[in-house]
């Protein structure tokens, strides 16, 4: 099992290495992110067959913090939850990682990108195998960081550093609501384990809290209620929900690869993600699942509206994630955390693939459209187009409402689940089957079409290939790769349900298979009668006249100006949050900086140079020196009398005594000796009047 630590470890060291090495990498950076993600993949699909086979498991990492009976450990848990997120992190990261092998070419910051990027996969990587609500912080707030340097890979414009500084802003201030959530779920619970906190959920729903007890007040509150609240505020900021969607927009100004990274893999699938984990704590709040699926489906409704009338593909690319994640955070609102699982893996992979394909796809259009002159299309075999188009209609209604696909929506008993896959169900079925009768119209009509000859050539194979024949054929060919399509996916939703319905750990589930219903196919019958209805309306369209088309004027529609221009929240927080902002701190810069602040910085230097100028004057000059000016003079009187009293009677007396005989030398070998002797007693009498001082001052 330890050697499944691993999976987070390569791309951190991968980043390490890349960040420490500097640029001695250069354009070889890759040669060193690419195997470690590789390798964190193929670790990936080891742990999903273990996990296939033998169930979750945990592996102990160290002990970080103990005090008491409080200890911090540090674990990595795996799930059935936690290896598909794996397997979606490591693969997009690994195809995104080799991509821009090649995409980055030519870079001056190409080492740095791969050191990074590495460091990102890593961050979602820990996210999701977090075994305590600690290092899920710690992975949350490094991704956020990561977001910021690659959102900003391109310094030198300065539409890259604003699109990086609205995207780090709108998600710390949403993620101060995830920390409070965190600190109130130590502080109800008293671990940050989640299993543990899991486990003893169901048992702590009549358990209060009074919040202001340190004040002396009273004020309880139902922690269980309060705190999905405040996690749902970090996935609100993560996963770009309203009212915190308007940083993933302008974080396009990333690279294509990166965009990739964050819409498919990391970063916005955070948010579904902490929902389904923490799922057994936060349907326990009947409050809090409705506030998620009301922000969620708002979320959903108003991206995609807004995606619609985009013109720019990276504003519609932004808000078709926008929306999808919206879809996901509504499911997991009405309970159906499969679904929204089910829908974020099959979302990841395709918005990798189609970020990635979009560069060459646009190029390869606009060479089309460059030699695209002297076509004809003949317009034969509108019935076949028009009858495959109701066939093709009717496939999502018997896929939906006579599959298992309702499995995945029920797999948790909600009844609200139930009820939103039908109303969800039966607008898919009507939507599909308007873009089904577009789309074959409008590609069989005009894609497989019989060319006249522009220039004198001919095209026999064409010509000698009646089109209703043509048309037929293909329309056969794909319903029939639909048909065993839908059937494949009935199957794989079984065993999806089934498989991660036991890390979903929700009191009262069952795992059981759906039971197959007897009796009259109500809802059966009512999805087929929706998708003709769609049909109908979509015939009814494309039969108008092209005089009453034109007389429409979208751009004159003032809910049309409204979902074209985003719905003005980035103008009404320029106009009521980031100005009035601007304002108050230039307004405390001017009044309380530099008025109060420096003021009173400017006083206390000011006092504090008169202080020390009257220390000078009245202690050193005054004080100081004339204590010591009177230590000096009393000094040499005293020096003066010993030399008057000892030094020339003593010496006089010894004179008297000396025959004339003695040496010239004796006499100076004598003096000699009486200076050091002097010069001792001088010494010891200051050593004694130092200490004599030093004890007074003392």
């Amino acid at each position: 099992m330890t050697l499944f630590v691993l999976i987070p470890l390569l791309p951190l060291l991968a980043s390490l290495i890349l960040l420490f090495g500097g640029r001695r990498w250069g354009e070889n950076s890759h040669r060193i992110g690419i195997p470690a993600i590789g390798l964190s993949f193929g670790l990936s699909v080891a742990a999903f067959i273990e996990v296939l086979r033998n169930g979750p498991f945990t592996i102990s990492l160290y002990r970080l913090f103990q005090a008491g009976t409080l200890s911090i450990d540090l674990t990595l848990f795996v799930d059935q939850l936690t290896v598909l997120l794996l397997l979606l992190v490591t693969g997009v990261s690994g195809i995104v990682h080799v991509y821009s092998s090649r995409y980055m070419i030519g870079e001056s910051r190409y080492n740095r990108f791969f050191a990074v990027i590495a460091l990102f996969t890593f961050s979602m990587i820990l996210l999701v195998m977090s075994g305590n609500l600690l290092m899920l912080l710690i992975s949350w707030e490094v991704m956020g960081i990561c977001s910021y340097l690659l959102i900003s890979h391109a310094a030198e414009r300065p539409s890259a550093g604003r699109a990086a500084t609205k995207a780090f802003l709108v998600n710390a201030i949403a993620d101060v609501g995830l920390s409070f959530g965190i600190i109130l779920t130590f502080y109800t619970f008293g671990t940050l384990d989640i299993q543990t906190i899991l486990a003893q959920a169901e048992g702590m729903q009549n358990h209060t809290l009074n919040i202001l007890g340190w004040m002396g007040l009273e004020l309880h509150i139902y922690p269980l209620t309060v705190i999905p609240f405040f996690l749902f505020m970090g996935a609100m900021g993560k996963s770009a929900q309203i009212p915190f969607h308007v940083w993933l927009p302008f974080a396009m100004e990333a690279p294509t690869p990166v965009s990739a990274l964050i819409h498919a893999a990391t970063m916005v699938n955070a948010g579904p993600f902490l929902l389904v984990r923490l799922s057994p704590l936060i349907i326990l709040s009947p409050s809090a699942m409705t506030f998620i699926a009301i922000i969620g489906a708002t979320t959903a409704v108003f991206a995609g509206i807004v995606s619609l009338t985009q013109s720019d593909i990276k504003k519609i690319l932004a808000y078709s994630t926008i929306s999808q994640i919206g879809f996901m955070v509504m499911a997991c609102g009405l309970g159906a955390f499969v679904v929204a699982v089910f829908h974020l893996l099959a979302h990841g992979f395709y918005k990798a693939f189609y970020f990635l394909s979009t560069g060459n796809t646009l190029r390869a259009v606009e060479q089309n459209l460059g030699h695209g002159h002297g076509e004809h299309p003949v317009p034969e075999g509108k019935g076949i187009l028009f009858g495959g188009a109701m066939l093709l209609a009717l496939i999502p209604p018997l896929v939906l409402f006579s599959g298992s696909y309702e499995h995945l929506w029920e797999v948790t008993g909600f009844a609200s689940a139930s009820i939103g896959f039908k109303v969800i169900g039966l607008i898919t079925v009507f939507v599909a089957s308007q873009y089904l009768f577009k789309g074959v119209t409008s590609l069989f009509n005009h894609g497989p079409k019989t060319y006249w000859p522009a220039s004198g050539q001919h095209t026999l194979e064409m010509q000698s290939v009646r089109p209703k024949l043509l048309n037929g054929s293909i329309l056969a060919v794909f319903f029939l790769v639909t048909f065993c399509a839908g059937g494949l996916m009935i199957l794989f939703w079984n065993w999806f349900a089934g498989f991660l319905a036991p890390a979903l750990n929700l009191p009262g589930v069952t795992v059981s298979e759906k039971a197959i219903e007897h009796g009259f196919p109500f809802w059966l019958v009512i999805s087929l009668g929706v998708a003709v209805a769609g049909w109908v309306y979509a015939y009814s369209k494309q039969i108008r006249s092209q005089h009453e088309a034109s007389t429409a004027k979208p751009r004159s529609s003032q809910l049309y100006i409204l979902f074209w221009n985003k719905g003005y929240f980035d103008e009404i927080y320029d106009a009521y949050v980031v100005t009035p902002t601007i304002r108050f701190a230039h307004w405390l810069w001017r009044n309380v900086d530099i008025k109060v602040i420096n003021h009173f910085i400017l006083s206390i230097a000011t006092y504090s140079v008169y202080f020390a100028g009257w220390l000078w004057r009245f202690m050193d000059i005054r004080i100081i020196d004339r204590f010591i000016h009177s230590i000096g003079t009393y000094s040499v009187y005293f020096a003066g009398r010993l030399w008057r009293i000892v030094d020339i009677r003593w010496l006089d007396q010894n004179v008297g005594k000396v025959t004339e005989q003695v040496a010239a030398g004796q006499l100076l070998q004598e003096m000699e000796a009486r200076t050091i002797k002097h010069q001792i007693l001088v010494m010891i009498f200051w050593l004694v009047a130092m200490t004599s001082l030093l004890y007074f001052l003392v």
